[in-house]
């Protein structure tokens, strides 16, 4: 199985120089290629009235479909990026003798025109014996920087995404399969070589033991910390996900902006807000606010961008380990997990402007949806989605997507939908008068839309039935029954109609006696103050 590990580096003085001017060359070389690419682009795919500058002459023979290149063009450019390099001879390439396995035929090699990506590469290593900021780069890690570019294009010919962009800043770089080794490893640190960089202390928190082979490594900066991630093969293998069918208990969550996660067993994890909390937000803002007022290019303005980089991937930490010990305790609840599919995308888009008809606009809470977005996107949703997804992949337990349509408004008891149902935080019946909370409610909607179906035992007489206690998952509560419908019983598993309200408090412990044996200020337990 491949996993990725990530360690945090402990480079010196050195390491950190070297690498940080890395960054900088590979960033101009990214935007250059890039830049080299685009002009072709905009050269050689305009519309047909438009006339084509051609980068160079090209042309092939019809019969043979050799490809050849020439001062002046018969046919179609064949080279529709327009990367030309110097010398004619670096835009060919050879194809090598292939058996075709259809015919069992041996294909012979053919002169062709290289691709923007082979051209680039090949420049690449003229560089490299030219300039010395090239040559002091692996060169592996310089094909993958052009490697990484052809990506970016390929996502955006083939899968619909953005033109690649101009990078500002370059935060990593990547190594090929087998270049990185590790030369030392201790239960609490190691020793990494990196190529052209040398042997760097790294802190280790893994069984290094178990790593078979190396694959990818990319080395990045986030903060002021670097850290290195190994694609690595472990002997350990994902077991096999379990069917829906063979599940014996459903745990449903409902996210949200007050409480991060309403568990169906009536347990909360609470949003603790990272980025947008009052005093991390204005502490934030202040930092954001004084590093772009320093001059430009002192020394001043790269301290106080260092401090907010500092503050900014603290933020990011936190939100991560917490939504890591969010999705344990969610795995851990039950045989199978049930979320809304839901498209946060579209939930944090800005506000529709409203037009007046007059050349104006009105009020159309912009503001209010502003801040909600910027709560939504501390959350994460996302990203908590796929640690359960991962943590249940491991433990081999389904996560199943649901609608979130009417989650919230949908009554367990008698079905109804009604807007009217929900009242902040409370959900309120208007039909039958079932109570409960809104959140609550809406993830045990969540699990009984899973799909999970349980044989409903034997129905038990009012009077016991009150007093026995129901399995929760969760400690923190006391499951109250309140009515029975159908004769069901309900914990954490699947259910046809809800009858259970868990509470926070035990009531039938207010009405028993005092039976605490310590005693208080000079006087026994159940005593009454002298007057």
């Amino acid at each position: 199985m491949q996993v990725r590990w990530n360690f945090k580096l402990k480079p010196n003085e050195g390491h950190i120089k070297q690498m940080s001017q890395w960054l900088i060359t590979l960033r101009k070389h990214r935007n250059y290629a890039l830049r080299e690419r685009e002009s072709g682009y905009n050269t050689n795919n305009n519309e047909i009235e438009t006339p084509i500058n051609y980068a160079g002459g090209a042309f092939s023979d019809i019969e043979s479909r050799i490809e050849y290149g020439s001062c002046c063009p018969l046919t179609c450019p064949v080279i529709k990026h327009g990367v030309m390099p110097p010398e004619m001879g670096m835009a060919i390439k050879t194809t090598k003798e292939k058996i075709d396995k259809k015919t069992g035929e041996l294909k012979p090699s053919k002169l062709l025109w290289d691709c923007a990506s082979g051209i680039q590469m090949k420049r690449t290593t003229q560089l490299r014996r030219e300039r010395e900021n090239f040559a002091a780069i692996n060169s592996d890690v310089l094909q993958r920087n052009i490697a990484k570019l052809d990506t970016a294009f390929t996502n955006f010919w083939k899968h619909g995404r953005g033109f690649p962009k101009y990078l500002k800043s370059l935060k990593s770089f990547e190594y090929k399969p087998g270049q990185v080794k590790i030369i030392e490893a201790r239960p609490t640190y190691g020793i990494i070589y990196l190529p052209g960089v040398g042997e760097v202390k790294f802190h280790n928190s893994r069984d290094l033991s178990l790593i078979q082979a190396i694959k990818t490594v990319t080395v990045k900066y986030e903060g002021v910390n670097w850290y290195v991630s190994m694609l690595v093969d472990i002997p350990e293998e994902l077991p096999e996900e379990k069917p829906i069918s063979e599940c014996k208990s459903v745990v449903g969550i409902d996210v949200g902006v007050n409480k991060l996660v309403a568990v169906s067993d009536g347990s909360f994890v609470e949003n603790t807000r990272p980025a947008t909390n009052s005093r991390t937000a204005r502490r934030l803002a202040i930092r954001q606010r004084a590093a772009s007022r320093k001059r430009n290019g002192s020394k001043n303005k790269g301290k106080a961008y260092k401090r907010l980089r500092r503050m900014q991937h603290k933020i990011a930490q936190k939100r991560d380990g917490r939504n890591w010990q969010a999705a344990n305790k969610i795995v851990l609840t039950a045989d199978a997990v049930g979320h809304e599919d839901l498209n946060i995308k579209n939930m944090v888009k800005r506000a529709k402007p409203k037009h007046d008809g007059q050349g104006g606009y009105l009020k159309n809470g912009a503001c209010q949806k502003t801040g909600l977005n910027k709560v939504i996107l501390d959350a994460a949703w996302g990203d908590l989605f796929e640690k359960i997804a991962w943590l249940a992949a491991k433990s081999g337990k389904p996560v199943v997507k649901v609608s979130p349509k009417h989650s919230s408004q949908e009554c367990p008891s008698c079905g109804h939908v009604d807007k009217k149902n929900r009242d902040g935080e409370k959900f309120i019946c208007v039909e039958c008068n079932y109570t409960s909370h809104a959140d609550t409610n809406a993830s045990r909607t969540i699990a009984k839309r899973v799909g999970l179906l349980f044989p409903s035992k034997t129905k038990k007489p009012r009077s016991v039935a009150r007093y026995e206690a129901i399995s929760a998952d969760c400690g923190k509560v006391t499951p109250m029954e309140i009515s029975i419908l159908n004769g069901l019983s309900l914990g954490t598993i699947a259910y046809e109609e809800s009858y259970v309200q868990l509470t926070l408090f035990n009531v039938a412990e207010y009405s028993l006696p005092d039976s605490r044996k310590s005693s208080k200020y000079g006087r026994k337990t159940g005593e009454s103050p002298s007057l």
